[in-house]
């Protein structure tokens, strides 16, 4: 079937791949590609061989994407079973709604930020990708990629509520997969060396993320009204011929 928040998902995961992740993680993938070229010479290596490794590290990296929608997917379809009243979708669905225009507005600069510090266990997970990055090396490159798809980032969490909402092991997956696959582009071109985009292209590409992250959040929001037996009538027209 087809379903318009999957391209959503797509388009926030591409324009949030070429501003918000190159400047949140582009550090970790350039220092992985120096680290990659000290400890394991390549000499005159091909284009084939310099590409593999961002291949391995991405891969790993959604992965571990598409575990955690799963794993939401499975948190919001528990939740579900334990309700037996039918606006319960509806209210799962309002609350991922709310979060993720809560966040679309947060990338756009409205809210102050939340620093990475704030969250327990931080520092510890800094120790750890500091020692994966010293012994990185081809073969344990995808597993490098699948520790830091845990790295705290408000962009994933956004899509991670929209799997939720899904109530779908299935759903939650592919949602969180899709998401995965586009940043995939501008994160395998940083780690090849053309990362040169310039700041204020960034920001552009970041902002029309944020835009696309709170309009995922408002047809999520409708979803959740029709559930609730209201009705919106220009949203509501708009999310049955596109998403169903």
């Amino acid at each position: 079937m087809f379903n318009a928040d999957y391209i959503a998902v797509f388009l926030i995961g591409l324009f949030g791949g070429f501003s918000h992740c190159i400047g949140m993680c582009g550090g970790f993938v350039m220092t992985y590609t120096l680290k990659l070229s000290e400890n394991t010479p390549q000499g005159n290596s091909n284009f084939w061989q310099k590409l593999y490794p961002h291949l391995l590290y991405n891969s790993g990296r959604v992965l571990t994407y598409t575990l955690l929608g799963e794993l939401f997917g499975l948190l919001g379809s528990t939740l579900g079973f334990m309700s037996a009243f039918k606006g319960f979708q509806g209210g799962l669905m309002l609350f991922a709604g709310m979060i993720m225009i809560f966040m679309g507005l947060d990338f756009a600069g409205f809210f102050p930020s939340l620093s990475p510090n704030y969250f327990p266990g931080v520092n510890k997970f800094k120790n750890l990708v500091r020692n994966m990055l010293n012994r990185v090396r081809p073969g344990n490159i995808f597993g490098l990629g699948f520790v830091l798809g845990f790295l705290p980032c408000g962009l994933v969490y956004a899509v991670a509520a929209k799997a939720a909402a899904t109530q779908s092991v299935i759903g939650g997956g592919l949602t969180m997969l899709i998401f995965g696959l586009g940043t995939f582009p501008a994160m395998v071109i940083t780690g090849v060396g053309a990362h040169l985009l310039s700041g204020k292209l960034r920001n552009r590409l970041y902002k029309i993320a944020a835009i696309l992250v709170i309009i995922l959040g408002v047809i999520t929001v409708a979803k959740s009204l029709k559930a609730f037996g209201i009705m919106v009538p220009h949203t509501e027209k708009v999310t049955h011929e596109c998403c169903e």
